[in-house]
């Protein structure tokens, strides 16, 4: 048979187990949750319900919104998002699947989602194309980030721009790529921290709001694990809030470092652990200034450490071409900062903007964050931490070298004086001049001569 249609099989058997697999897990805890909730509530069997509501999970995970009477509900779980893919690029890898198998898989996995469009309970908010468009968009994502590391056109082109990139340059370019990744994940934890601190002082507010729900054990941790689906989003909704620039929910609620306005918030327990506004003016002075202390420290490291730049200060000694070289390298990190900065800010507006969404018609329209605010609290300070550390070592090297060249200068001018300086302090003895004696024999006429004299 021919390889292109054994191929195009096997896409079609990757996409038909890799959604198998995620709609079985998906559903055994939607039915488990409905199930203690009959039995705790004492209400007819909801567990009827678990198909329709799987399919309209799924559908929700990739993007499609639906509409339940007077709830609307758009907000992405984006940990069931992340999920997928990590499913979806974990099988591909694995296999090692080729380009006609991902035609295969796409085409199945669009009839997939478009079959559930026909069988949830609920109202869509996107018409099939949209839907197509969104799950054809996940599903060519995870594709993309599964199979591209090991594909033979990722190394042909790896090794194309290999050949013809100085090592300067590609060392620029992987190192802002690390950088922008090092930023990005530092914000996560420290947001993901800030959440935890959130949870721990609400969560005497969380037992209120089940205890006024009636809600049992069961459903109280069942409802707990189904709200961690949503965790990425609360991330980003406290990385917002921790650097300045907050979230709301719809009209009812907006929480900032200084303000806190609810009015009428819906009685859902996660919203119970959401922040009150910080009296303390120097603890949200250094909330805000996070992004730039985290630029500034990852910055340093990266321009001194070895792996890194490992910028040093000229030597006296050093040439004209030596110098000249060393200031030319200090436009490295320069660009190595600008992609990194550009690269924060481009995927700081993305997250934002996934991570809002709506929960209904009117004052619960937009949930979420301000996507342009947001992204300027992130973005602006990491930018200025960075450029502030190029510029602060640059002046810095200058200053040592100067030193170091005036110290160099200063030097022999001491070590001549030093020797004239000990003769001026001694004393010269002068050795007189020998008297010169003849000391050749006297002869007898001498001698004769001599004594007639006397």
């Amino acid at each position: 048979m021919n390889k292109r249609v054994v191929s195009f099989f096997k896409g079609v058997a990757f996409a038909a187990a890799s959604m198998a697999l995620y709609v079985l897990a998906l559903w055994l805890v939607i039915t488990l949750l409905l199930l203690v909730v009959s039995m705790e509530e004492g209400a007819t069997n909801l567990t009827g319900y678990a198909v329709p509501l799987t399919q309209a999970m799924v559908l929700l995970a990739q993007g499609v919104g639906f509409r339940a009477g007077a709830v609307t509900l758009s907000i992405i779980p984006l940990g069931l998002t992340l999920l997928l893919i990590w499913l979806l690029s974990a099988i591909a890898r694995k296999r090692s699947l080729p380009v006609p198998a991902y035609f295969g898989g796409l085409l199945v996995w669009l009839v997939m989602n478009a079959a559930f469009t026909y069988g949830v309970s609920v109202s869509l908010l996107d018409d099939t194309i949209h839907v197509l468009l969104k799950t054809g968009m996940v599903f060519t994502a995870a594709y993309l980030i599964g199979t591209i590391p090991a594909s033979q056109a990722w190394h042909t082109v790896s090794q194309f721009f290999h050949e013809r990139m100085t090592p300067g340059l590609r060392r620029t370019w992987t190192l802002g790529l690390t950088l922008a990744g090092t930023l990005l994940a530092v914000y996560m934890v420290a947001a993901g921290i800030d959440l935890v601190v959130w949870i721990v002082y609400g969560y005497d507010a969380v037992q209120r709001v089940f205890e006024l729900d009636a809600m049992g054990t069961g459903s109280r941790i069942l409802t707990s694990i189904c709200t961690l689906a949503w965790l990425p989003n609360l991330c980003l909704w406290s990385l917002s809030w921790m650097f300045g620039a907050g979230f709301h929910i719809g009209d009812v609620a907006h929480f900032t470092l200084w303000t806190d306005h609810s009015d009428g918030l819906p009685g859902i327990p996660v919203f119970a652990i959401f922040p009150q506004a910080l009296t303390n003016d120097g603890l949200r002075t250094v909330l805000i200034s996070l992004p730039l202390i985290i630029a500034v420290v990852c910055a340093t490291a990266f321009m001194l450490s070895p792996t890194g730049f490992a910028i040093r200060a000229p030597h006296a000694q050093d040439d004209r071409q030596t110098l000249m070289r060393k200031a030319v390298g200090f436009a490295y990190p320069l660009g190595a900062f600008s992609i990194a900065g550009v690269l924060v800010s481009l995927a700081s507006s993305c997250m934002f903007a996934v991570s809002n969404g709506s929960l209904g018609r009117h004052r619960l329209a937009h949930v979420g964050v301000d996507v342009v605010s947001s992204t300027r609290a992130v973005a602006q300070p990491t930018m200025t931490g960075l450029f502030a550390v190029w510029a602060a070592v640059i002046v810095f090297d200058t200053a040592i070298y100067g030193l170091r060249l005036g110290w160099m200068r200063l030097r022999p001018a001491k070590e001549s004086r030093e020797p004239s300086a000990q003769d001026d302090g001694k004393t010269m003895d002068v050795q007189p001049t020998p008297r010169v004696v003849n000391s050749a024999p006297i002869t007898k006429e001498e001698q004769d001569d001599n004594k007639s004299a006397d």
